[in-house]
């Protein structure tokens, strides 16, 4: 019997029953809620431009105040956003305070790269909402805050010139800027590690707000200089030694709530620690952790074993995901992709799983990968809840509600369809798409500014990313080229199909004539956000493919060279898109 996993439903009737035509929500006053802000990747182009030379940059076509934005040829190239998310994140925080929400968790990467630009941006941010509004944060690093534990040079090559062109901008002590390679140079771009980070968002969660409750760190104290293990290298000589900083900490900002703040970044050495280079964490996550900081394993321990016996509901949050995203199916993945494919290597390992369970924590919300995913581990005594990002397909946030009466809770993932302003800088891509062809450079498919919805827009950008990144880069080749040069009709019949006797089926044959990419991106839609997905084709297509990829139909000879692998890809496909309702947009949950 699930002690606390009541049941999962879907809201068959969508986000339009979560925000009425006004924007106002029909949410209950009385009960306690938290949002859940994951992946936000704050870039602040008008703060990052400036100091540097205005005439080089494009300008706002509303404020003619220079920007430092990334080029839509990079974002096309990306598994997220760069720039609209300066705008995502403002129309997010104004749906939760017009929701009337107070209390607002950021399970990592908050922040583009960690610079400085883009920190102290969303610290302002965040205080103007707090003043504003009441509102109280608890943010917790990701990968991409700390890039590595400790400051380091940094800046990109891919930002957008005022002509249309890509121009390289880093910080003074980066390599390019050192050897005079690009004269655009501005600290704002180096990567704070640690220590900024926290410092500048130290209101924000890292240091007890004033109206905590109680707030606990692994460590006895709010002190950022001693919030760290002491990691040494084998040979055990204390000039080996190195103070790796850990920002973890529990908070209970309303009596009866803790929110454990998990930093679950481990940044593994490349060398001797005494050398100071460290791996990135990317892909490192809760694998890692396990052995790496035994110690926070021990105080999450001891944080729920304190919660049951003073009857507090603890809720736990962090960048990395604590169970397996893709509903068990990596091996299968992993035998059509390869198994550095599709990220599998961030799959928490079914041991991990437990081990977290056994910690006592039991229900734990996520991020890092950029999709929206509901898992439970082995025993069904953890639920782990994949945060979708703001700055991919679908873009969203999640919202815990608690009963004040009842030991129950419902979480929901709210959708960010209409964001003010989005489209205020599409008149700068559209020279950049201009310069590329005039400059005989493979343009990106221009239709993505055509798109009228920010969530159109994260569509379209998956899109192409799947026909930039995804197929060039993690499919068979023989596959891709299949997928991308031809119809669905004669994919099929590559399997060995034969589909005479579909040729009345309407629910085959209206759609055997459409590009055999559609399948890839129906495929990819439903992996990023689970029921909340929007499909190509009906899930009665998928249903009646994979029954048919089943038959002697499909056992005819064929001259394609890996028919097995495609026919496993296809019914792979099929079965995520039919059962991506099993991640719901509404969850009943109950605590013990």
């Amino acid at each position: 019997m699930k002690n606390w996993f009541c049941y999962a439903l879907l809201m068959l009737t969508g986000l339009t029953n979560m925000v009425n035509a006004n924007g106002a929500p029909d949410v209950p006053a009385s009960p306690l809620q938290i949002a859940f802000l994951a992946d936000i990747h704050l870039h602040d182009p008008y703060q990052a431009a400036e100091g540097l030379n205005a005439e080089s940059l494009p300008r706002d076509p509303v404020t003619q105040q220079p920007l430092l934005l990334r080029s839509m040829n990079a974002q096309l190239h990306s598994t997220r956003l760069f720039n609209e998310n300066y705008w995502v994140l403002r129309a997010a925080l104004t749906d939760i305070a017009r929701r009337g929400i107070k209390l607002v968790a950021l399970p990592g990467d908050f922040s583009d790269d960690g610079q400085p630009a883009n920190v102290k941006a969303l610290n302002r941010l965040l205080n103007d909402y707090a003043e504003r509004y009441g509102m109280r944060f608890y943010a917790i690093n990701g990968n991409h805050d700390p890039v590595r534990p400790f400051s380091r040079p940094g800046g990109k090559k891919d930002f957008l010139a005022a002509g249309g062109s890509e121009l390289a901008v880093v910080s003074r002590h980066h390599a390019d800027c050192v050897a005079r390679r690009t004269p655009y140079c501005t600290d704002e771009l180096q990567e704070w590690g640690y220590a900024e980070i926290a410092d500048t968002l130290s209101a924000h969660g890292f240091l007890p707000h004033p109206d905590d409750m109680w707030f606990e760190t692994p460590f006895g104290t709010t002190d950022f200089t001693q919030r760290h293990w002491q990691w040494c290298d084998d040979d055990n000589v204390s000039d080996s030694c190195i103070a790796m900083p850990d920002m973890s900490y529990v908070a209970e900002p309303v009596e009866g709530i803790w929110l454990l703040a998990i930093d679950a970044n481990v940044y593994e050495p490349t060398g001797k620690l005494s050398d100071g280079q460290f791996k990135g964490s990317g892909n490192a996550g809760y694998n890692a952790l396990i052995n790496a900081k035994p110690g926070l394993l021990s105080w999450i321990t001891d944080v729920a074993r304190r919660a049951r016996q003073q009857h507090k509901k603890l809720i736990a949050f962090s960048h990395f995901p604590m169970a397996d995203f893709y509903d068990h199916k990596a091996q299968e993945m992993a035998a059509i992709f390869g198994p550095g494919a599709m990220q599998m290597a961030r799959i928490p390992s079914e041991d991990t799983t437990t081990a977290l369970a056994a910690t006592g924590v039991k229900l734990h919300f996520a991020g890092h990968m950029h999709l929206y995913d509901v898992a439970v581990s082995r025993h069904k005594n953890l639920l782990n809840v994949q945060v979708p990002s703001l700055a991919a397909y679908q873009p969203g946030y999640t919202v815990i509600t608690l009963s004040q009466q009842q030991n129950t809770a419902q979480i929901d993932t709210v959708l960010i369809n209409d964001v003010p302003d989005f489209t205020r800088w599409f008149a700068l891509y559209q020279k950049e798409w201009q310069a590329r062809r005039a400059g005989s450079v493979s343009p990106w498919h221009a239709d993505i500014l055509d798109v009228t919805s920010y969530g159109d827009f994260t569509d379209a950008h998956l899109r192409q990313v799947i026909r930039q990144r995804y197929l060039p880069r993690e499919w068979p080749a023989a596959i891709a080229t299949l997928f991308a040069q031809h119809t669905i009709n004669e994919v099929l019949v590559s399997t060995g199909c034969s589909l005479a006797e579909e040729s009345r089926s309407h629910y085959l044959q209206p759609y055997l004539p459409m590009n055999a990419l559609h399948l890839a991106d129906d495929f990819y839609r439903a992996r990023n956000a689970g029921a909340m997905a929007t499909f190509s084709l009906p899930v009665a297509f998928y249903l009646r493919m994979a029954e048919l990829l089943s038959t002697r139909q499909c056992s005819n000879p064929t001259t394609f060279t890996e028919p097995q692998q495609l026919r496993r890809l296809l019914m792979l496909i099929s079965e995520s898109v039919t059962r991506s309702p099993g991640d719901p947009q509404h969850i009943e949950y109950a605590f013990d």
